[in-house]
Formats: structure tokens, C-alpha cells, sequence
């Protein structure tokens, strides 16, 4: 395909080559591999001319000076051009942060209008099953949703998983949040038990004891990909994710997942691919873990080229060609 064939898109979202999160390391990978295909030309400007603004709520990412988009601009550029709108679900302040009396009334302002912008979308793409029923759960009423999960960057993909260990088992955690919902509380009990390793990426709770967890802080994807390919298994704990790119990295790089099976996506992106946690009996599950860990990394090996950004990437850019000739 020449570039005089190519469609034009727009990522409003604008990435940074250094660790910032999900939403940021999802969206620098799928510009990448989007490229690559010679299907799409990504534009540098808003004004361009385009077939789709592809967008990351209203968010404008990091490497933006301006943080988010009002709705009357979105409804602006839509009507430049004529141009499609794809927006991709990212969350809702209701459900990602306690709504306490100082910031009740502008989480309540920002979700009115993130629900609209869903509302002005030509598709909407949910992360997760159950990222799409937090959001009708909301309100939101739209008919053009489709659910895609996310990928990992081909930097954790490891052309020699680990295989069972003869020694500690080697757990690695990755939160780019210190919220409550990620757990951390589970992971410093995790690191106590015995014969137990654990190497934590990201951030860490303030006046939270570490316990044996060893803290790495916040590292390039090339780093953890290095330390994933030395590891067992990866902890998720978190609570209410709508689909967290950590699994995605671990089970690129061959780890199956110790998860938590409460409210979240957790459950439905990990599959077969690892462990539900039992909070209540922590030494039980790690002990559970260890014993199947041979017959899960089989499982990772078969299953986990669903877990690449190179099959996200096919999925929205299904959805993007669609939408631009519909």
C-alpha cells in the first residue's frame, strides 16, 4: 500500500518514550505497530486533515503542555473535515478514586463529561467486559462499542520463558498507581512467607512497610522485561482495573499470574494463565501456585500471543477502517 492509500489518523493522546502509566506505554506501542503496517499515516497535528481522531478520553497525555480537551472542542475538530472520532475508555473518576468532599463535585463534572464525549463518539472501544459495564452502569447508553483488550509492547515478549523453580519462587509486581485498590497491602504480606521472592516496579505507598519486598522503583519497560525473564510468576492484586497492561507483560514474557479474583477485569484477562488469590489464605494460594506452576507456564507458552501488542494493534485497526469507511 502506498502512502497516497494510507488513511490518516490522529492520536490526541500524546506519549513519551519514558515510563507514565498504562494508558501512555498501550498507546506508544500501538503507534508503533500502526505505523508499521503502512495502513495508517499518523498526523503530528489536530488540524491536519484526518479520516479518524483517535482519542484517549479527553486526556492529552504527557508529552502534551496542555492536559485535557474541552468537549466543545472535541465537537469542534469533529466537524472539521468531517472527520470520525474513535475514543477509547479509559475510566471514570467514581470508580477510580474515593469521591471525598473536595473532590465530589469535579469528579462528578469530570465524568459528566467523559460520558458525553462517549456519547459524540463514532466507536467506542471498551478495554474489558467489565470496563464496559462500569461505564453503562454510568449511563452510558451508546450502541457503537466494540471490546478490545490491550497488548504488550514487544519488549516483554521473551523468547525463553522461565521454567519452574528448584529454589525461592521469584514473584515480580508492577503498579504505576499507589492507590488502595492495587493492594499493595497483599504484596507486603505475599513477601513474608517463606521461600518466597519479591521485586516490586513502580510506585509504592507512602507509610506503607515494605517488608521484604524489594523496591525497584520506577524503571523503562527494557529494565522490567530483563527482570521478568529471571521471574516465576507475576502478583496482581489490584481490585477494580479495567484492564491492567501488567498482566499483559507478564504473560508476554512467560509468567503466569497470581491475581485477585474480586471486583475488576483481573479475572477475565487472566484466564488459564494463572491463579486466583484466596485472601483469606495467602500461604494456601502461594503453596497452590508453586505446585501448579510447571502446568501454567505450558499454558503461557500456548496462549500468550493473545497477550502481544501485535494482535491489539490488528483489532483497532479493524475498528479504525471500519469506521473510516462506514
Amino acid at each position: 500500500m502506498t502512502s497516497t492509500d494510507a488513511k490518516r489518523i490522529h492520536f490526541t493522546y500524546r506519549h513519551v518514550d519514558r515510563p507514565w502509566g498504562g494508558a501512555n506505554n498501550f498507546t506508544r506501542a500501538l503507534a508503533a505497530h500502526l505505523s508499521e503496517k503502512g495502513e495508517w499515516v499518523l498526523t503530528g497535528s489536530p488540524t491536519d486533515t484526518v479520516d479518524i481522531m483517535f482519542m484517549n478520553q479527553l486526556g492529552l497525555g504527557p508529552g502534551s503542555d496542555k492536559r485535557r480537551l474541552r468537549i466543545s472542542e472535541v465537537t469542534k475538530m469533529k466537524v472539521l473535515d468531517q472527520r470520525k472520532v474513535v475514543v477509547r475508555a479509559v475510566n471514570l473518576y467514581r470508580h477510580a478514586f474515593r469521591l471525598g468532599p473536595r473532590n465530589l463535585i469535579y469528579g462528578a463534572l469530570e465524568d459528566i463529561a467523559t460520558l458525553r464525549l462517549l456519547g459524540l463518539a463514532d466507536q467506542v472501544i471498551f478495554q474489558s467486559e467489565y470496563q464496559r459495564s462500569v461505564f453503562q452502569k454510568a449511563g452510558y447508553r451508546g450502541v457503537n462499542h466494540v471490546v478490545i483488550h490491550n497488548g504488550a509492547s514487544e519488549l516483554f515478549w521473551n523468547q525463553a520463558p522461565p521454567v519452574a523453580p528448584t529454589g525461592p519462587l521469584r514473584i515480580v509486581s508492577a503498579t504505576a498507581s499507589p492507590r488502595q485498590t492495587k493492594r499493595h497491602d497483599v504484596i507486603l504480606a505475599i513477601s513474608l512467607l517463606p521461600d518466597v521472592e519479591v521485586m516490586h516496579f513502580g510506585a509504592w505507598p507512602k507509610g506503607l512497610n515494605s517488608g521484604n519486598v524489594r523496591l525497584m522503583g520506577t524503571c523503562d519497560g527494557a529494565t522490567m522485561a530483563r527482570h521478568y525473564a529471571q521471574a516465576h510468576m507475576m502478583l496482581h492484586p489490584a481490585i477494580k482495573d479495567p484492564c491492567p497492561n501488567a498482566i499483559f507483560e507478564a504473560v508476554c514474557s512467560g509468567l503466569p499470574v497470581l491475581y485477585n479474583p474480586d471486583i475488576g477485569s483481573s479475572a477475565e484477562i487472566v484466564g488459564e494463565n494463572g491463579v486466583a488469590l484466596d485472601l483469606a489464605d495467602l500461604v494456601g494460594s502461594v503453596a497452590t501456585a508453586r505446585t501448579m506452576l510447571a502446568d501454567l507456564q505450558e499454558r503461557v507458552r500456548q496462549n500468550r500471543e493473545y497477550y502481544h501488542i501485535g494482535r491489539a494493534t490488528r483489532a483497532y485497526a479493524d475498528t479504525f477502517r471500519a469506521v473510516a469507511e462506514a
